[in-house]
């Protein structure tokens, strides 16, 4: 791709409210609410005769990502108008929806909205041009072998550290799902004195306007008991067809209400179901990219390709979730799976596997399922890894504490190595195990010992017995000896060889070992007994 100039821009929530999604339907407004935001502006780009590279595939409810690399010059004037005027206008289109649908409320609210409307985001734009990037090259700023791409990327993380934003004053109580923004109600903005203001009537005030509410858009979207801030509204609201038309939103870009209102099937509270949660992120994706430029390939090409590739990997993802096609071809029915992904717009997504007809789904289900897991993600074609946290979740832990947890265990599957996963067990007190293992080892280690379930049951018992004893403490001899009695021998030969990074292997443990020979020998003592609790829990 010949041009001469690229222009980058991206877009943050200045009170954060987006990270602040500590409820599936939340989560899927937030991600609804980034891509519309996103697309409008990669529309504009093209009637303006720019070529957007990067998001490749602009597509509202699968997922568009929010840094947006457009090839020429789109000016920011226009940029920045185009996303303002589309946030704008779904901040009006909710509150208009409320008042209408509630109208026996007298509304005095409108300041309010009005400065999430002006004030609820951070905006950034970036370019760069040939003769600019020829300019600092020759004069040394620059080193010779950045790509116009790279540097458009340089200018805006200088630029995004430069933070010019307002923060949204507010009065009374806070949102029951932040707590640190006002809970949105018809008089949130009137003036009163303390010695004149009855606090009783404006809680009746807001109870009855909160049950209205809920019984408006079903329980599904609200809960009655919620208590919500504007911008928590407006992720609610987003995800149904009367807004999203009003937004002039494609038919076949819609949010079909039918996704939210399928979120009530996930309420783990009734049927005592446990359900297995996942998150997942592709490894050093921009560390990639690099190598790509550097075997002289054409960036925004290769950029292009690659998004491309991983969008079109996300919108299948649903169609690989268990039980496998063959399965579902014999019930005459491919529709139906053990699960439902909830997001996926590219290298990253989050999904649950569950049983749609109420029974228990089991572990080894889930299991066998992330053992085809590497294959269903080499579908893309890309030469990078991925790391995912599992947790396999009680039914009595609450959705926000799933959520984060899954961040977290994706996390960890990161820090300890990448191209692994993370399994965590998550019990109803909010207590949990984790073990994580790299991909190639997985199916190997948990499946290599014959009569499982009572195999697990010993060596579980047999861990917990030396652990009370403080029997690994200071040396492996003991977790390697136990391992290989469960394992077998060639098991342990394979662990003890590629505890760490090799060519040919990801390590086990890890990237690299630890400066001090007692943290290694505590990293593996902990990933051996690990590994008995959280197989002991996954086999029972």
């Amino acid at each position: 791709m010949d041009t001469k100039c690229y222009t980058v821009i991206t877009f943050a929530p200045v009170q954060g409210f987006i990270e602040k999604s500590r409820k599936l339907r939340d989560l899927y407004g937030s991600s609804f609410l980034l891509s519309y935001l996103a697309c409008a502006i990669c529309r504009e780009a093209e009637k303006n005769q720019c070529e957007v590279v990067s998001p490749a595939l602009i597509n509202v409810t699968q997922g568009t990502p929010n840094q947006i690399i457009i090839a020429r010059d789109f000016p920011q004037s226009i940029a920045e108008e185009t996303f303002n005027t589309a946030w704008q206008k779904v901040v009006e289109v909710c509150r208009q929806y409320i008042e209408n649908e509630l109208n026996a409320f007298t509304y005095t609210w409108q300041r309010q909205w009005n400065a999430w409307s002006n004030h609820a985001w951070e905006f950034f734009w970036a370019q760069s041009t040939a003769a600019e990037l020829c300019q600092e090259q020759s004069d040394g700023i620059t080193e010779k072998n950045v790509t116009l791409i790279t540097h458009a990327r340089r200018r805006l993380n200088q630029i995004k550290t430069q933070r010019n934003w307002t923060a949204i004053n507010w009065q009374g109580e806070s949102s029951t799902l932040s707590g640190t923004e006002a809970i949105a109600h018809p008089h949130m903005t009137d003036k009163t004195h303390p010695l004149d203001s009855s606090k009783a009537a404006q809680t009746q005030e807001i109870n009855q306007f909160y049950q209205q509410l809920s019984q408006t858009l079903g329980e599904a979207i609200l809960d009655p008991s919620e208590r919500l801030s504007i911008p928590e509204l407006i992720k609610r609201l987003i995800t149904l067809d009367v807004i999203a038309k009003q937004l002039n939103i494609a038919e076949k870009d819609l949010p079909s209400i039918e996704v939210p209102e399928s979120f009530v099937e996930l309420n783990r509270h009734d049927n005592n179901l446990w359900t297995g949660w996942f998150q997942g992120d592709g490894d050093k994706i921009g560390e990639y990219l690099r190598k790509l430029k550097d075997e002289d390939q054409d960036e925004a090409k290769s950029l292009n390709t690659f998004s491309s590739a991983m969008m079109k990997w996300g919108k299948n993802l649903k169609y690989d979730l268990p039980p496998d096609r063959k399965e579902r071809a014999k019930v005459q029915n491919l529709d139906v799976t053990d699960g439902r992904i909830i997001y996926a717009g590219g290298d990253d997504f989050l999904g649950v596997l569950y049983r749609h007809d109420q029974t228990q789904l089991k572990p080894q289900e889930c299991l066998n399922w992330f053992y085809k897991f590497p294959e269903i993600w080499k579908k893309h074609d890309q030469r990078i890894t991925v790391s995912v946290g599992l947790v396999w979740a009680g039914h009595g832990v609450p959705q926000r504490d799933v959520l984060q947890h899954c961040r977290d265990a994706e996390k960890s599957a990161k820090k300890k190595g990448r191209d692994r996963l993370a399994i965590r067990i998550l019990f109803n007190s909010g207590n949990y195990l984790e073990w994580v293992c790299p991909w190639w080892c997985l199916s190997q280690f948990l499946e290599s010992s014959p009569n499982k379930s009572n195999n697990w049951t010993h060596f579980y018992n047999d861990i917990a017995t030396l652990e009370s004893r403080h029997a690994f403490e200071g040396q492996t001899q003991i977790a390697l000896g136990l391992f290989e009695i469960y394992f077998g021998q060639a098991n342990r030969q394979c662990l003890e060889t590629h505890l760490w990074d090799k060519d040919d292997k990801t390590g086990i443990l890890g990237n690299q070992p630890h400066d001090k020979e007692k943290q290694n020998i505590k990293a593996l003592n902990s990933w051996v007994i690990n590994l008995a609790k959280v197989g002991f829990h996954l086999a029972s």
